[in-house]
């Protein structure tokens, strides 16, 4: 996601720093998406739940739509973040990846909360600005479970035969479903279904000795 040029020129006008940093309001919006949807994202109902004014987000991002582009152009941040943290904190690439993923499915805690976040990806697919952010996030979302699996393979995690890019497209695949899955049947915690799915589909690339079905701590 995009740099945000004019969120940063008025930062450089006023000459004072922000009370709310954009990664507050960022999470605000994260959490208002989740309870009310696209529709229930108001620069007023931003605002009172960061403790600004709604003109004081009108100032910052210009129009709700501004907003949304903010927030969706940090998208790719986030998920090299959450990439980022699991591969320093887990030795194992397999581990690094399971952390990762259950860590970007979070804000979903329930299944009200995946069909609002579903109705701001319909707003990607429709609006070529937002669909370009998603696009970039999709792209770094594969490449670094490639990367990790890549990983898994050299350490011997993965079986020396194992087609990298194809299994990383069905890892993507697999996470998306998961989710989907989960919310019209499935039982228990979203972070085990995503999980029970993530080794299902690693299982038959595993190497006899280090099976993804290890339920040891994430951080050993």
């Amino acid at each position: 996601m995009v740099e945000m040029g004019a969120s940063r020129m008025l930062r450089s006008m006023s000459g004072r720093p922000r009370s709310v940093s954009d990664e507050t309001i960022f999470g605000v919006v994260s959490e208002v998406i989740a309870r009310a949807g696209p529709r229930g994202l108001t620069l007023a109902a931003i605002g009172e739940q960061a403790g600004l004014s709604a003109p004081a987000v009108a100032q910052r991002f210009g129009t709700k739509r501004g907003l949304l582009l903010a927030y969706a152009a940090r998208g790719q941040e986030v998920v090299a973040a959450a990439f980022d943290t699991a591969a320093r904190s887990n030795r194992s690439p397999l581990r690094a990846l399971r952390v990762a993923l259950e860590t970007l499915a979070r804000p979903i805690q329930t299944r009200e909360s995946l069909a609002n976040n579903l109705a701001f990806l319909q707003l990607d697919l429709v609006d070529a600005d937002l669909r370009a952010h998603a696009v970039d996030q999709s792209r770094e979302f594969r490449r670094r479970i490639e990367h990790l699996l890549d990983q898994a393979r050299r350490s011997g995690e993965l079986t020396n035969n194992t087609d990298i890019r194809s299994l990383a497209t069905s890892v993507y695949i697999t996470y998306n479903g998961a989710l989907i899955t989960w919310a019209i049947d499935g039982k228990g915690a979203l972070r085990q279904w995503l999980r029970q799915s993530l080794d299902a589909t690693l299982a038959p690339h595993a190497t006899p000795s280090i099976q993804p079905a290890d339920r040891s701590s994430p951080t050993a």
